[in-house]
């Protein structure tokens, strides 16, 4: 599941900018400190934890805008529960779904999952996940994880600042895109777990968190082996 709300990127409707990139910003910072042989194990442990948490919370379309503070001031029903938006979408709907599909089983969702990534609905889209690129940013401007840890690393002990990288940047505007496109498409009163909204959005879930874990996976294989290794 999600994570909980962190830092919003940009407000609803507008790709992420440099003045709100909290999250990108920490993302950086963690990826730095994971490899800090100064710090100690404890930190490290911590450092990890959060590049998890945070590549993870990205994917989230309400943990990359502030309209409402991300949806936790907009009242919702999800199964008959009065709740919020940002819960709905965070955990009502994915609680939903694995009832139903998985017998509640979340490593029977999570199998469902890798299994799509591997040779399912996913496999021919999963090498995309790892671009860092709009797809309207011109060849010269690409990047890639390589490119993103690689620059950070390398300057880690020259740089005053902790800097946002290509990466989360662009995947954080990819779920942004959502909010107007899918999270805020519903008519109030609905019961936003059941009906279209629920199966449309499900699969819009169901597809960032799949993203999600495979663009943390490759990060990390960056950076502990040096390179994607990924199908």
């Amino acid at each position: 599941m999600f994570g909980l709300a962190s830092c919003f990127v940009e407000r609803v409707c507008s790709p992420p900018k440099k003045k709100h990139n909290a999250m990108p910003t920490a993302i950086a910072n963690y990826t730095q400190r994971v490899v800090d042989t100064s710090l100690s194990a404890t930190q490290i442990q911590q450092a990890l934890y959060f590049i998890d948490h945070f590549l993870g919370d990205i994917g989230q379309p309400l943990h990359v805008e502030n309209y409402e503070v991300g949806g936790n001031d907009i009242t919702a029903t999800c199964a008959g529960t009065k709740t919020n938006l940002h819960a709905t979408w965070d955990t009502g709907m994915i609680v939903q779904m694995v009832s139903a599909t998985y017998a509640g089983s979340t490593t029977a969702w999570a199998d469902a999952l890798i299994a799509d990534i591997k040779t399912g609905t996913y496999k021919s889209q999963a090498a995309g996940w790892i671009s860092c690129s709009s797809v309207t940013e011109p060849l010269s401007r690409k990047r890639s994880i390589e490119d993103d840890i690689a620059g950070l690393l390398g300057a880690r002990e020259s740089a005053a600042t902790v800097t946002p990288l290509a990466c989360p940047q662009v995947w954080a505007a990819e779920s942004n895109a959502y909010d107007c496109s899918n999270v805020f498409d519903y008519t109030n009163g609905t019961d936003l777990c059941t009906g279209t909204y629920f199966t449309t959005n499900i699969k819009v879930i169901n597809l960032q968190i799949a993203k999600q874990g495979y663009r943390l996976a490759a990060w990390l294989n960056v950076l502990f082996d040096g390179a994607v290794s990924l199908p």
